[in-house]
């Protein structure tokens, strides 16, 4: 397994990264950061799912949605005292010109929101993630939610 080094997560994060990139990532970009049975948690979705199918749908679903998305690291990867977990701190920014997940139709706004996610670790890939950012600010920035 590899060590949790601030080196190591400093590269997994920008790889991280990249696959949320649309215009950088590669078929399945996420499949070699996660494990098969991770435990994903996102606010976009209705409640965690486990499984990378998880992870994957929400990605292709993010790239339907905003195709230009960019994904962009703010701030190094910060390891936890319990040596196993990691804080990382991220803005996606996007135009929505295709349909969220939930059907929601594209309005052509633009977005960026800012987010951290917490990454669990098992054999130097994630498998429990939970993110944490302001669904109704994007849904607000898309035109989707009257203003605040």
């Amino acid at each position: 397994m590899p060590a949790l080094t601030q080196e190591f997560l400093n590269d997994f994060a920008h790889r991280y990264a990249a696959a949320w990139t649309k215009k950088q990532s590669a078929s399945n970009p996420l499949q070699p950061l996660i494990t098969e049975d991770v435990h994903w948690a996102d606010p976009m979705l209705p409640q965690p799912g486990k499984g990378s199918s998880t992870a994957m749908m929400l990605l292709d679903g993010s790239f339907t949605a905003f195709p230009d998305l960019t994904c962009k690291v703010m701030d190094p990867p910060y390891l936890n005292p319990d040596g196993n977990s990691v804080m990382f701190h991220w803005q996606l920014s996007g135009t929505m010109l295709g349909p969220l997940p939930n059907g929601a139709q594209p309005t052509g706004k633009p977005m960026s929101i800012r987010g951290v996610d917490r990454w669990e670790f098992r054999d130097g890939r994630i498998c429990h993630y939970q993110a944490f950012y302001d669904l109704s600010e994007l849904l607000r920035q898309v035109g989707l939610s009257p203003p605040a």
